[in-house]
Parts: C-alpha cells; sequence; structure tokens
C-alpha cells in the first residue's frame, strides 16, 4: 500500500486556496476562462473563472463532481485518454509536458459548450490542472467569416452574370455602342460594329480618347454635343466627320453615373443609308410619336409596353416614360385582361383592328374614354403591337347628333303613355342587353368566349342569350 505524501497533498490545497482567492483567481482567469484542477479520481477540486464568461453560472456545481459527468461520451474518453498519457508517462516527472483537448460541456439546460483545455500535470502528484478556453467566440468569428467569404463569392458570381449579360448585349445588338469617360474623354468600352464603323479595332480604340477619331473635334467640344438637360427624355444628338474615312455619322447620346464616375453611353448612326425621303421619313415619325396629339404606344407580343409617347402620359397622368415602361397595358385598359386580348387577338389575326372603344384608367384612379386603332407588326423575331389612341372624352359631349335613336329605343319610347313604367323597365332591359351583346360581338368580330368575358357572362348563358335575341346567326358567322 502507498503512503500518501503529504507534502504534495499539502501542495493540492494549497494550489486550491489560491484558486479560491478572489485576487490570484482573478489574475488566473485574465488569461483563460476556466481554471480547475483535476484529482486522480478524476472529480474536480477547485474551480474558477472569468465573471463574464459564459460559463460562469456554472462553475458553483462543478466543485466536487466528476468531470467526466459534465462532458458528452466522446469528449470524456478523450479526457481520460489524454489524462493517461498525462500522468503514466514513462519518461522524468520534470519533462512532462502539457497535453491539450478540445472537450465538449453538457450544461444544465441541455447546451453544449466546447473548450480547449491546456493540461499540466502537478509536481509531486497525480492531480492535473486544467486551464480552458471557450471556442464558442471562436466558432462564432469563424461562422462570421465564412458567412462573409460566401456573400462575397456570391457578389462575385452576380457581378460576373451582370458582366456576361453585358458582354452578349454590347455584341448581339446591331447598334454601334460605344462607352465614354466624361471626365477624361477616354473610351471605356466599344462594341464590334462600333469598331468597324469607325475602321478600327476594339483594342485600339479602348482607352484611347474618342475626340480622335472625328475630324475637328475636341472632348469638350464633343462632349458639350451631347450634354442632355436634365428630365429630358431623348438623347441628345450631333453629326460628326470620321477623321480616317470622311465618312458622316450621327451620335446620340445619354450621360449616367456608375461607381461614382460619370459616363456616357453614345450610338453612331449613318445618316446616309437609304435614301433622302426615307431619312426625311425617319424624321418626320419620331416628331409624329414625340409631339403628335394622338397617343402612341408599343407592345410586344404579350402586350408588355415597349415605348410610349408623352401624350399616353399625359391621358394616363403617369410621371414619367420610366414609370410605364415594361408594365402591361391591361394595367391601363378599363377591362384589363379582356380589352389587350380583344386588341391582340384580332390584330394578330387580321393585320390591324380600328376604331375599337374603350377607356384608359389613370394612375390617380379616373377614367379617361378613348378609341384605339392597333397594328400589328409581324417582325418575325420580335413582333410588335403599335396602338393609336385618340382621346374621345370631349368628343362624346361635342359630337352632335348625326342621327335619331335607333329603331330598338324609338320602339321603347313609343310605349312611353301606353304601357306601365314596370313594363317600360322591362322592354327597356331587354334592348339594352341586345345592344350589349351585338356590341361585344362586333368589338371581338364575333369571338364568343371573349365577348363572354367582356360582358361578364359565362358561356352558356351567352348562348342562351345568344337564342333569345334571334342572333345565332352572327355567332355562327
Amino acid at each position: 500500500m502507498t503512503l500518501p505524501d503529504p507534502e504534495g497533498t499539502r501542495h493540492i490545497r494549497d494550489l486550491a486556496r489560491a484558486l479560491d482567492d478572489p485576487f490570484l483567481a482573478s489574475v488566473l482567469t485574465n488569461l483563460v476562462d476556466v481554471s480547475l484542477i483535476l484529482s486522480s479520481d478524476g472529480s474536480i477540486v477547485a474551480v474558477s473563472g472569468k465573471a463574464d464568461s459564459a460559463l460562469s453560472d456554472e462553475f458553483p456545481g462543478w466543485k466536487g463532481r466528476r468531470l467526466a459527468d459534465l462532458l458528452d461520451q466522446g469528449s470524456a474518453q478523450k479526457l481520460a485518454q489524454r489524462v493517461a498519457d498525462l500522468t503514466q508517462s514513462p519518461a522524468a516527472e520534470g519533462a512532462r509536458t502539457a497535453r491539450f483537448a478540445e472537450l465538449v460541456h453538457v450544461l444544465d439546460n441541455g447546451e453544449q459548450a466546447p473548450v480547449r483545455y491546456a493540461l499540466h500535470p502537478l509536481r509531486d502528484s497525480s492531480e492535473v490542472l486544467m486551464l480552458g478556453q471557450d471556442q464558442r467566440p471562436t466558432i462564432e468569428m469563424q461562422q462570421m467569416f465564412l458567412n462573409a467569404q460566401i456573400a462575397l463569392e456570391r457578389d462575385h458570381e452576380a457581378q460576373r452574370e451582370i458582366d456576361t449579360r453585358y458582354r452578349l448585349l454590347m455584341d448581339f445588338t446591331s447598334d454601334a455602342i460605344v462607352m465614354v469617360s466624361i471626365s477624361s474623354g477616354l473610351v471605356i468600352d466599344v462594341n464590334h460594329n462600333a469598331a468597324s464603323v469607325l475602321g478600327r479595332v476594339r483594342s485600339e480604340l479602348v482607352d484611347r480618347p474618342f475626340a480622335d477619331c472625328f475630324t475637328a473635334q475636341t472632348r469638350e467640344t464633343l462632349l458639350a454635343g451631347l450634354d442632355v438637360q436634365s428630365g429630358a427624355h431623348a438623347a441628345a444628338t450631333m453629326t460628326v466627320e470620321i477623321k480616317a474615312s470622311q465618312r458622316r455619322l450621327q451620335l446620340s447620346g445619354k450621360q449616367f453615373r456608375a461607381s461614382g464616375e460619370q459616363l456616357a453611353i453614345i450610338r453612331m448612326t449613318d445618316p446616309e443609308m437609304g435614301s433622302v425621303g426615307d431619312e426625311r421619313l425617319v424624321t418626320n415619325l419620331r416628331q409624329l410619336f414625340n409631339h403628335g396629339s394622338d397617343a402612341i404606344v408599343f407592345t410586344d407580343r404579350d402586350g408588355i409596353i415597349l415605348a410610349i409617347s408623352d401624350t399616353f402620359l399625359n391621358l394616363t397622368d403617369s410621371p414619367s416614360t420610366a414609370a410605364v415602361r415594361g408594365r402591361p397595358l391591361s394595367e391601363f385598359l378599363a377591362r384589363g385582361a379582356v380589352d389587350l386580348r380583344v386588341l391582340l387577338d384580332n390584330a394578330r389575326r387580321a393585320g390591324h383592328l380600328r376604331m375599337y372603344a374603350t377607356k384608359l384608367n389613370t394612375d390617380f384612379g379616373a377614367q379617361v374614354g378613348v378609341e384605339i386603332s392597333a397594328t400589328w407588326l409581324d417582325d418575325q423575331f420580335d413582333p410588335v403591337l403599335a396602338l393609336v389612341m385618340r382621346n374621345t372624352s370631349s368628343a362624346v359631349v361635342l359630337r352632335p347628333e348625326a342621327s335619331g335613336p335607333d329603331a330598338n329605343m324609338q320602339g321603347v319610347i313609343e310605349l312611353v303613355g301606353s304601357s306601365t313604367l314596370k313594363d317600360i323597365v322591362s322592354e327597356t332591359t331587354d334592348v339594352i342587353e341586345k345592344i350589349c351583346i351585338e356590341t361585344a360581338l362586333e368589338l371581338t368580330r364575333n369571338n364568343r368566349v371573349a365577348a363572354a368575358e367582356m360582358l361578364g357572362l359565362s358561356r352558356q348563358s351567352l348562348y342562351v342569350k345568344l337564342r333569345k335575341f334571334a342572333l345565332v346567326s352572327k355567332d355562327d358567322g
């Protein structure tokens, strides 16, 4: 039987009291989150830690308990192995070094707290001094760095996607496009069409003064000619002459800011392409679109607005072109998708639709009566619906009565004095109902599905009313 070493036992008691001493404990815990002495049987002899540590509420219940009972199963096995390696090493006691172990504490509330311990053997004793650092702040910091890295990678991928789209757009468009820095006048980017027009390759134009490509132009005169007034809808234009070929070009530009730098996007066109009459026609059509008294709207095949004239903005009280472009035209039509379907179907089938009467919704909840003429521009790849809208609100009031009431309404009027009001109202209802059905069939060109949607009826109900008013022949036509 091995007698206990009184000197070693006294040493352990002294060290345990040192951990309980506030001053010495504060000095030690400035370096680590938790300090404890582990006896030879695995019990905690003394424990102390930082007051602001997340484990501080657990420390009072640890003294006297087996440390393995405070750990998960894997950590308990790891602790036993580390202590065995430390205390049973065949090396001389003075040469024993510290061991490190990352142990996972299971707290009373069920949470887990990883702590990295440095295990130091005590001289003349089998006890172990354990100094631990809570790893949760480190894990949280690592997670923050990981999240930041993931966010950076996502931003990088998004930037690459945007750059790919931009490059594809620049190369795919048939326009000659140049990006110019306002401050330096240097070419920032240019597509292949623009390089071909200027008679150079793209690498010879990038980072070179754009004004050097033209005769009698400087950076100041070129950018001044392309200066766009604030709030203007149309791009500024000017005519220049290419220095290498003496070919005349028309430049149109828009200024914008990107990443704090002021840039201009410039489109180059050749005014000599086509006859003089064609050029005048294009100019006249552009002026008609911008300044005509009738609203002009272009939509794609699905009814999404591509371009609108200022007159349409006035009709709908819309603030700007940007606020309207990209929106479905059905949002502005009184009958919404029904009106749009009638316009698209009839224009696509017949090529055009004349004098379609409906109302436009304004941004302030009002309605404006309009007559719409639609034309289907059947491009093979990108068909467009062109609409001309005429305001009829004042025309309804000012239009003289060209003819008297129609035969149906005249018959109703003649009932006054010979029939009761109830009978007159009943007769009037039938007349109005018949007129509405006839009008819907006319507007939809006898499309029964569209007519039923326009009238808010089911198809079966519409068939019944067609037979009632002897309109089946129109439906069959």
